[in-house]
């Protein structure tokens, strides 16, 4: 996130006035004697007796004589081989802020079992972290490969600090329930913050782990060295690109000293000579400072939030909390399982291989030093119990047990079957995905949900379509905010919601994981406005607008019917990844709040999901069955490359055109209506076109071309056999495919009687 101009301004200013200190530091540094930095004798003597462990008055002889090679040996350059694993457990604590549409605005860290710090400047306000969520795991394995994420929602209503001077600019929030993925938020470390003086000296090396620009959590390991030092920053050079906001900043025992919140361009700064620093010049908070402003403003708290304040601050003060970072958990790997076992400090054992299982070990030291009573393990909440309205168990978390879910339905609707889709001759067969789970009597290629079911294209990397069951009498709403969940009222379909505030997405264990869109694909794009300028609010209309966004093909609200705990499954169902195909903002459009900025969509027309709205509000009404196919139109020649710099996606293409196809009984009669929209013109806008005129003009949604069509064109043009009973049951009159505007030119039906109600 880039940081706001004033923040800036302000550590130029700092910077320069500590011109003096920086080049005396950079002198010392670059002469070998880093040590020499620090001008300050009892802060050198403090920093020597804590490292070193010597006693205080041989530290204070020592001190004045103390470069690197005292305090580290010979070489600054050789570290203890616990260094990488006390990095590894800290790094457990630090976690990516998102919007609810999966983008990076920042990073933050654990100070506490539920409490969390960022930059005033990345989360300002209760109602800014109410539109945000921290994402955990957001990296690589040791094997490279992305880890599947959690999120959790912000409870700032539990306890919120902030203070937003250039020269703290911090805030410290609560975080909430789990909105999805495997982990618990106990299972995170969290790094203990204090006001000691013994933390850190000029000439020292600093850690870093950050989210930068959104990306999977990265480590910037000895490249930064510290150079200056004001009464609530400091600052530190590398030959590297500016930090990520809200990163840790910490020293050689992987304690934070800092909270990053500004980093300088490249060779941008000049000594007190006029010459450029050829360094990038970085500032932080200092935690001391943090922690001291903590102090005084938690006065101004309710009882309850000034007690979290106090307990986090606290935590910096037990030197068993604070030894334990330096005591990192053990990590076991077996790379013959393809399975990890983590023991945490509570003596929790986690394997992963891949579904977790966790059994707590009796008599382990706690956190807190206090051994835990040998005991039964506490049964888990299984994924299809309904959530309470609590919001706490508000959650995306899918069921393993896919044995359960019987899909697409061919006898779903009343007096007539409806086959699934299948390829069409044998290159199409060859083409698509075969599920290594598949249940009797249907056929391989098929992924069954709750409610859908799924085939995919294995070059492709996306569902060749989707097949819904939708029942109207049945039909429930869910809050994904909340977790309650409702009689379905038409027209209130995600109203509320902002573009695919997708929690997280499930690679499907059923395929190979190479035939699936990794969860990092869709990450960290940026979009520019009509002036050229990168658009710094992700939450914006503008930039939603103009990215692609993970597109549900089967709706979240269409599956949502039956029992609630079957509403649970299906809800989470909807987000596995082979669910999922990149579409630029406007098809991934929900319904639209009055007066929002997305209003600017044009009104009356027919937006992609208007069909199926349509649709659903009718079955709805009418106590109807509806059955929905949908998919992309696959093109190789003509659709968009988009590897987004990814050698996995080596070759990957966004599919220009989708289809759907509506199937209703009317009258005793089988009714299918089809229809394609193409997103070619909106292409130009996505983030990945260069900046050309039409790239920066304002998004006109009216160059959106929709089409009535036949079924035998879709045929056609999927390489899908929909069967003799689809075909003969088409709406569309023959001939060309015709451009329609608006519901009611597409849903007229000469053929048989219309009992919709309007």
């Amino acid at each position: 996130m880039n940081e706001p101009a004033h923040i800036g301004v302000a550590a130029r200013l700092r910077i320069q006035q500590q011109a003096e200190q920086i080049q005396r530091s950079l002198d010392a540094i670059g002469a070998g004697r880093p040590g020499d930095a620090e001008p300050e004798m009892l802060r050198r003597s403090a920093v020597l007796q804590r490292r070193v462990g010597l006693p205080v008055q041989e530290a204070a002889r020592e001190a004045p004589h103390s470069g690197a090679e005292k305090v580290w040996g010979q070489t600054i350059d050789f570290v203890d081989v616990a260094f990488l694993q006390r990095g590894a457990y800290a790094a457990r604590a630090v976690a990516r802020i998102v919007t609810r549409d999966g983008q990076g605005l920042g990073t933050g860290f654990m100070i506490s079992p539920v409490l969390f710090l960022t930059n005033n400047h990345v989360i300002g306000s209760k109602a800014d972290a109410a539109d945000l969520l921290v994402e955990f795991d957001y990296e690589r394995d040791l094997a490279g490969r992305p880890r599947v994420p959690t999120r959790f929602a912000f409870a700032p209503e539990t306890c919120f600090l902030t203070n937003d001077q250039d020269d703290l600019d911090y805030t410290v929030l609560a975080v909430g329930g789990r909105l999805s993925g495997p982990g618990v938020l106990a299972g995170y470390s969290f790094l203990p913050i204090s006001a000691a003086r013994d933390k850190h000296q000029l000439g020292d090396h600093a850690n870093i782990v950050q989210h930068p620009d959104g990306r999977m959590k990265e480590a910037v390991l000895r490249e930064n060295q510290l150079v200056s030092r004001a009464s609530t920053t400091l600052h530190y050079v590398a030959d590297t690109e500016p930090g990520s906001s809200g990163s840790p900043v910490f020293n050689v025992l992987w304690q934070v000293i800092a909270l990053h919140h500004w980093g300088s361009p490249h060779r941008d700064l000049l000594d007190q000579n006029g010459k450029q620093i050829a360094k990038t010049v970085n500032e932080g908070i200092r935690i001391s400072a943090i922690v001291t402003d903590m102090n005084t403003r938690k006065s101004g708290l309710p009882a309850r939030e000034r007690e979290k304040i106090t307990e986090a601050i606290a935590a910096g003060l037990d030197p068993q909390v604070v030894s334990s970072v330096e005591s990192a958990p053990a990590v076991a790997h077996d790379a013959s399982l393809g399975a990890s076992v983590d023991v945490a400090s509570d003596g929790t054992a986690t394997w992963t291989i891949p579904l977790r299982v966790s059994v707590q070990l009796g008599g382990y030291p706690t956190r807190n030093g206090s051994p835990t009573p040998a005991q039964d393990a506490a049964p888990q909440p299984h994924a299809d119990v309904a959530p309470s309205s609590t919001g706490e168990e508000a959650r995306v978390q899918v069921d393993p047990d896919y044995g359960n879910r019987d899909g697409y339905q061919p006898d779903f609707l009343p007096g007539v079957a409806v086959p699934l889709p299948k390829p069409r001759g044998a290159a199409a067969l060859r083409a698509v995905s075969v599920n290594t789970r598949p249940k009797a009597g249907r056929p391989k290629y098929e992924l069954p949900y709750e409610h859908f079911s799924v085939v995919m294209h294995k070059k492709r990397r996306l569902a060749c379509f989707t097949a819904t069951n939708i029942d109207g009498r049945l039909a429930k709403s869910y809050d994904r905010s909340t977790g309650v969940i409702a009689a379905f009222h038409p027209g209130e379909e995600e109203a509320d919601e902002a573009p695919e505030a997708s929690e997280l997405w499930f690679i499907d264990p059923r395929i190979p994981e190479e035939e699936q869109t990794p969860p990092a694909l869709y990450a960290g794009q940026t979009a520019y406005d009509a002036q050229g300028a990168a658009i710094v609010d992700k939450r914006k209309a503008d930039h939603a607008n103009r990215i692609f966004q993970q597109g549900h093909l089967t709706r979240r609200q269409d599956p949502l019917w039956g029992p609630d705990d079957i509403v649970v499954r299906a809800n989470a169902d909807t987000f596995h990844v082979t669910n999922r195909s990149p579409q630029v903002g406007f098809f991934n459009m929900g319904k639209r709040k009055p007066g929002a900025e997305a209003a600017a969509h044009a009104g009356g027309t027919l937006y992609w999901r208007a069909l199926e709205d349509f649709a659903l509000n009718n079955a709805v009404a009418d106590q109807a069955r509806v059955s929905v196919f949908t998919g992309p139109i696959f093109d190789d020649e003509n659709d968009i490359p988009w590897e987004r710099g990814m050698p996995e996606m080596a070759g990957f293409k966004a599919p220009r055109e989708y289809w759907k196809i509506v199937l209703r009984v009317e009258d005793g009669r089988l009714q299918a209506t089809a229809l394609s929209i193409d997103q070619t013109p909106l292409i130009d806008y996505v983030p990945e076109a260069t900046l050309s005129e039409a790239a920066l003009a304002r998004v006109s949604f009216e160059k959106v071309k929709r089409y009535h069509v036949s079924i035998a064109e879709l045929e056609r043009r999927t390489a899908l056999d929909f069967g003799a009973k689809v075909r003969g049951a088409d709406t569309h009159q023959g001939g060309e495919r015709r451009e329609v505007a608006s519901l009611s030119q597409l849903l007229s039906v000469p053929r048989a009687p219309s009992r919709r109600r309007r």
